[in-house]
């Protein structure tokens, strides 16, 4: 999974990127002018204790890249990307919108006033309006070429007059065909959206200090809190410490793990796991991926040979203790193409090329 780490200037993007990632990149005035990139192991408690019973020779976590879009400081106090942000976008699964909720006089903001909701809007205007060019070039191009008639075109002019009622395409009623046909485009608006409120240490414990609970809410977004500059400290410190940390400080379980579990939940992702001696791995897919789909996450040649899928579910395979038991006990299966996967289910993908 890839996201993309976006926001106005003095968002505090960096920070948040350091605090979840553990990386040093600079902050502040100091930072790049190129985006950060980092990728992190996703923690899962499964992969441990398969590695555990297989001792295997490698151990391998499902990942995430997290990409610092860096800040565009000359387009305008009301926009926050410029030509390259737009291209790395494009290639993300989804947004991180680092939304400015603290005060700090000597680290004004762009728009000279701290106001969550109006980012918000002006942040998903943006990505709107981004999409609208490349779509009225896109039908432009196709009526001087007569190609009117096609279904894309059509489907082209309902993404317009959507963008043009102020509605991000996210929101766009498609069928799977349809999707297929205009994800070619990797439309901005059309990406999940993850708002992260960045807040000072003055809004620990209190209710909805900027409002963005409410905005969320009203506007159908999932959202996080969180005090980036407090969580970039407390992410420097010794692992052994941090938990002491975090209760002295009040801000509950680590930045990193809520920010997995609410991006996982928001996306739809879970995992399955192959174990063996060779390698224990855990593989992201979405819910509702079928088998042979899933195959093709491993190596396109498994997906293209696929034969049946052998199955056993995590919890069963630890209560039985050992995989020849749990075969015994009934709880391996052989699943074909359409067999629906299901999270930790553990897998051996039977195949012929």
């Amino acid at each position: 999974m890839k996201v993309g780490i976006i926001g106005f200037a003095r968002s505090g993007k960096t920070t948040i990127f350091n605090s979840l990632t553990g990386a040093h990149a600079a902050v502040g005035t100091f930072g790049s002018r190129e985006s950060n990139i980092a990728v992190i192991k996703v923690p899962d408690a499964r992969v441990d204790k398969l590695s555990e019973i297989f001792n295997p020779k490698k151990k391998t976590y499902a990942e995430v890249q997290f990409v610092d879009i860096a800040p565009n400081e000359a387009a305008g106090a009301d926009k926050a990307l410029d030509s390259a942000a737009l291209a790395t976008l494009k290639n993300v699964d989804a947004l991180v919108h680092v939304v400015r909720a603290f005060a700090n006089e000597d680290v004004m903001h762009p728009m000279n006033t701290v106001d969550p909701a109006r980012d918000c809007r002006t942040l998903e205007e943006e990505l709107q309006l981004c999409d609208l060019i490349i779509v009225e070039k896109r039908l432009e191009r196709m009526h001087k070429e007569h190609r009117d008639k096609e279904r894309e075109y059509d489907l082209l002019l309902r993404c317009k007059e959507h963008l043009e009622s102020g509605s991000p395409l996210r929101t766009l009623a498609l069928t799977p065909p349809e999707e297929k046909d205009i994800a070619g485009f990797c439309f901005l608006s059309q990406k999940p959206v993850l708002l992260l409120g960045n807040y000072g240490d003055e809004s620990i414990g209190k209710p909805d200090p900027a409002g963005l609970q409410e905005y969320a809410h009203k506007n159908g977004f999932t959202l996080i809190e969180l005090c980036g500059a407090m969580e970039m400290e407390v992410a420097g410190l010794p692992e052994a410490d941090r938990k002491t940390f975090r209760e002295e400080l009040g801000l509950g379980e680590e930045s990193r793990t809520r920010f997995l579990q609410t991006a996982y939940e928001m996306l739809g992702l879970m995992s399955f796991l192959t174990a063996g001696e060779p390698e224990v791995r855990a593989w992201t897919i979405k819910k509702g991926t079928k088998a042979v789909d899933a195959a093709g996450v491993i190596h396109s040649d498994i997906q293209r040979g696929f034969i049946r899928a052998e199955i056993v579910g995590y919890d069963a395979f630890i209560a039985a203790g050992s995989m020849v038991k749990a075969k015994e006990q009934g709880h391996s299966r052989l699943e074909g193409k359409e067999y629906v996967m299901h999270d930790g289910d553990i897998v051996l993908f039977r195949f012929n090329v």
